[in-house]
């Protein structure tokens, strides 16, 4: 009885460990990945899926906009350069899960391009 209540206690601990240990390790990956994309030049505004690995982009390109097309193989497309004028660039604000949870709890319906 004891030998099985110590057993138990010992994979509770070692599953919490390993929870720990993911936990800790996805936070570094996230860190890492977001100073390597942080670039003060380049920055990807909008991506649209036309098919299954066919995309287009719009990238901000110091102050230029243009429009790039991609595929699954590797190519890339250039497509055309773009006027601020043509794009809207407003923000769409979403809510946090938190927010959308009591929204839902309280039965009222969420939409995500309500502003705050």
């Amino acid at each position: 009885m004891i030998k099985d209540m110590l057993e138990l206690v010992l994979l509770i601990l070692i599953f919490a460990g390993i929870l720990a240990l993911t936990y800790f390790v996805t936070k570094k990956m996230a860190t890492f990945n977001k100073r390597m994309a942080f670039n003060k030049n380049m920055e990807v505004i909008e991506v649209l899926q036309l098919m299954q690995g066919q995309y287009l982009y719009i990238v901000k390109v110091g102050n230029e906009y243009h429009l790039i097309g991609s595929t699954q193989k590797g190519s890339i497309c250039y497509c055309t350069s773009l006027k601020e004028e043509q794009l809207n660039l407003e923000q769409v604000i979403t809510k946090s899960f938190g927010e959308q949870l009591s929204h839902l709890m309280k039965g009222k319906q969420v939409d995500e391009h309500e502003d705050k």
